[in-house]
């Protein structure tokens, strides 16, 4: 029995680690395809407008797209409450270690992120700039503050996207902001969970997909954040074998997944009304489908975690969104494209060349300059 369930946790174990990496490229390469407009022979096009492209962006849409930051949620709330009682002397640890590996990144970051803005909003690096010189920035201090929480008021603002959502200034973290807002109020969602159990957490997923689809702003950010949170939660402070309970619906998990992705492709040309349920209902079912996906290639031999490609991930997600267009205008410069072919070349041409350079970076700075990754990527 002990040998079965070590077996057990070390195919959990690097299942999680397995997942980190392609998730952290997932979200990578949804703000790289994204509508775009660049300029041939001085004539705007909107890549969107064309068919290949356009095919290109619903399929990343219904694949991948909003699946990463909910797996990253229930990891962080099965990690969180793994193998501890959770007490007072627990809790103000778990502080300590998160405001080192979630804090201090998401100040760094978010400050090289409103550095960057400055250097572009200059008149002599105009080439560099997404037409930051027409905004006169705002650096008063209340700017400044708002640019680490909702940019929609920060130094250049930005409406707020989708469904009212807010975002810093480095747009994806607002996933390690909402995550601080959970870890915070720990100790109630531990009750919870250990009280109330199973309703709970089913309650939780259904105010999730409620407030998503009817688009409650912050709000279902937040609620998204405690949902997922909650389930992984759930399952780590009732030990319950991960591997097995996702197992059960392993075929299900695989047929669904990819119905209600084709689904969605479908109806973006046909029904886009229906887009919103078909893709809340893709983001619950592709949870259990990475997990049973991965746990099946680690059980095959099919492949195994790397520990360089597993570690930079954190890295890769919280610096992308620095990059992404700068690479994207360079290639673009270089092979000045003029067909949808060309375009959906380029757009798949600087996700490698995104992920390359970062972790080109990554090893650069992890062989030379270890202890400043340990505090910007919020490493041990």
């Amino acid at each position: 029995m002990a040998v079965q369930n070590k077996k057990q946790a070390d195919l959990r174990s690097q299942s999680l680690d397995l997942l980190r990496f392609p998730l952290a490229i997932a979200v990578l390469a949804v703000h790289v395809v994204s509508p775009q407009t660049f300029y041939v022979k001085g004539e705007a096009i909107n890549t969107m407008s064309m068919p290949a492209v356009e095919f290109l962006f619903n399929f990343i849409s219904a694949f991948i797209r909003a699946q990463s930051v909910p797996i990253y949620y229930f990891i962080s709330g099965y990690v969180f409450f793994y193998g501890v009682d959770f007490t007072s002397a627990v809790y103000k640890k778990k502080l300590k270690n998160r405001f080192r590996s979630l804090v201090i990144p998401y100040v760094v970051w978010n400050v090289l992120a409103l550095a960057w803005i400055l250097f572009k909003s200059m008149p002599c690096f105009a080439s560099l700039t997404s037409g930051l010189n027409s905004i006169e920035p705002d650096f008063s201090l209340k700017a400044l503050l708002f640019s680490f929480f909702d940019n929609s008021q920060g130094i250049i603002p930005t409406a707020s996207v989708g469904a009212g959502h807010i975002y810093p200034v480095n747009s994806p973290l607002w996933f390690i902001r909402d995550l601080i807002i959970v870890v915070l109020t720990s100790p109630i969602v531990y009750w919870i969970v250990k009280k109330i159990r199973v309703p709970a957490v089913v309650a939780m997923l259904v105010l999730w997909f409620v407030a998503d689809f009817y688009k409650w702003g912050h709000a279902s950010q937040l609620i998204t954040a405690y949902a997922f949170f909650m389930w992984g939660a759930y399952m780590s402070v009732h030990k319950k074998d991960m591997m097995a309970e996702f197992g059960r619906f392993s075929h299900i998990s695989y047929f669904g997944y990819f119905a209600l992705a084709i689904a969605y492709m479908i109806c973006a040309y046909v029904k886009p009304e229906y887009c919103a349920i078909l893709k809340l209902m893709n983001i619950f079912v592709g949870l259990i489908f990475a997990y049973n996906v991965a746990a099946l290639l680690i059980r095959k031999s099919i492949c195994k975690p790397n520990k360089f490609l597993s570690s930079s991930s954190f890295f890769i997600y919280i610096s992308h969104y620095l990059i992404y267009n700068e690479v994207l205008k360079v290639l673009y410069m270089i092979s000045t494209p003029a067909t949808a072919t060309g375009f959906v070349f380029l757009y798949l041409s600087a996700i490698v060349a995104c992920v390359s350079l970062l972790l080109s970076v990554f090893y650069l700075m992890n062989r030379y300059v270890p202890s400043v990754l340990r505090v910007i990527a919020g490493r041990k």
